[in-house]
């Protein structure tokens, strides 16, 4: 029946595992309809940060059933689950300042929110961001996206006024805007503080730090996207944090709802009140049952320690697999990794050979030439072993 059915869904979406029928899942393990359990070290793209179906998640999403489900924003002024979100979410961001939160669903639309805002705030036009980078898949942010020409193939053209620096260099940001778009023309500079879909890659801290100051001398939104690399997934909230810099605007999702969609845009309130009225809106946003889910997200990262077990784990499986033969290279910040092979046939391989094996992991970078590894930040030791020490064996 499912064979049947499934050739209704577009195959134009990339099915990294499309073999896999997942019709049960707890903590870091899925199982499958015939029964087979594999470890799920991609944890739905980084959004099940807390693993599946955590209790006290459910605990909360069933209790918020039996109250409301839903709340437009557009109709009502808010409802409990929100506030006590919004609550928790502001007591974590990296600064005070970053006070004020539009509520969205997923991070594609954060991120043309985000440029929406820093166009209206500035009165300029133009985006700055990183080569290699994703922001999503809408034609706002697939305008900035350049991680892969697949995703923007055929769509051209997007939205104008866009530009990539091409390095994380003084020069070549100068560059761009001695040469592309003048700092009276550019709103925004945006930039994953680690570059998920480009293969783990961290922005070096002074260059981040120099965006900074770039920005505050010209009235140049920084823009953060942090919905990946965010909520946690580093072994701190944000990954802004381990540069020092605080942004102008930051974008979240993915992990901070457990796997609902929920995302947002965080900003201070003088930039986010100075909007006109109608400009900000969507049916869904903020939506209860997703309000409920991120609640109880912050509350077990935090009563679980996970930002340290994030690190812990983390240090484990760099340290395991800085002994596996045949990696060229490791980028690993808490638990989130990267891992190079010699080509991408071998990483390929590698992946279908791990799927074998009952272990699921992601692949980044330009044709899949990375290992990716999102594991949900309760991750065991136990699980952490299993997959380097089967790695080790089928690179040896």
């Amino acid at each position: 029946m499912a064979n049947k059915i499934i050739r209704h869904i577009p195959s134009a979406i990339i099915k990294l595992h499309s073999t896999i029928f997942p019709i049960a899942a707890s903590g870091s393990w899925i199982i499958d309809k015939s029964r087979k359990r594999y470890l799920d070290l991609t944890s739905g793209i980084g959004a099940l940060s807390t693993g599946h179906n955590h209790p006290y998640t459910n605990q909360k999403v069933i209790k918020q059933l039996t109250r409301i489900v839903h709340v437009p924003q557009q109709v009502f002024g808010s409802h409990p689950a929100q506030l006590e979100l919004t609550e928790k979410l502001i007591n974590i961001m990296p600064d005070k300042s970053l006070d004020t939160i539009f509520y969205v669903s997923s991070g594609s639309e954060a991120t043309d929110n985000a440029i929406k805002i820093a166009r209206r705030y500035t009165k300029k036009t133009n985006i700055i961001a990183m080569l290699n980078g994703f922001h999503g898949r809408s034609l706002g942010s697939l305008s900035i996206t350049s991680s892969n020409t697949a995703c923007k193939f055929g769509l051209q053209p997007l939205m104008p006024g866009c530009f990539f620096c091409p390095d994380f260099t003084r020069k070549s940001i100068d560059n761009i805007l001695s040469y592309n778009s003048s700092p009276d023309e550019t709103a925004a500079i945006i930039v994953e503080p680690i570059l998920g879909e480009a293969g783990i890659i961290a922005v070096p801290h002074e260059f981040m730090q120099y965006l900074q100051k770039v920005c505050n001398e010209n009235n140049i939104m920084l823009i953060a996207d942090e919905v990946q690399c965010g909520a946690g997934r580093t072994g701190v909230w944000w990954g802004v944090e381990n540069s020092n810099v605080v942004p102008d605007i930051m974008t979240i999702g993915k992990g901070i709802a457990g796997g609902f969609p929920l995302a947002g845009v965080v900003s201070r309130s003088e930039i986010m009140n100075s909007l006109n009225k109608g400009c900000l809106g969507g049916t869904y946003g903020g939506n209860a049952i997703s309000s409920a889910a991120a609640s109880a997200t912050i509350d077990i990262i935090t009563e679980e320690k996970l930002l340290e077990n994030a690190k812990v784990m983390g240090t484990l499986l760099y340290q395991e697999l800085s002994t596996i033969p045949n990696i060229t290279s490791i980028r690993q910040y808490g638990l989130m990794c990267g891992i190079s092979l010699s080509t991408c046939i071998q990483t390929a391989d590698i992946v279908t050979k791990l799927r074998e094996k009952k272990i699921l992991v992601l692949t980044a970078g330009r044709n899949g030439c990375y290992i990716r590894l999102l594991p949900p930040l309760n991750v065991s030791r136990e699980d952490i072993l299993l997959f380097t020490d089967t790695l080790r064996v089928l690179l040896s």
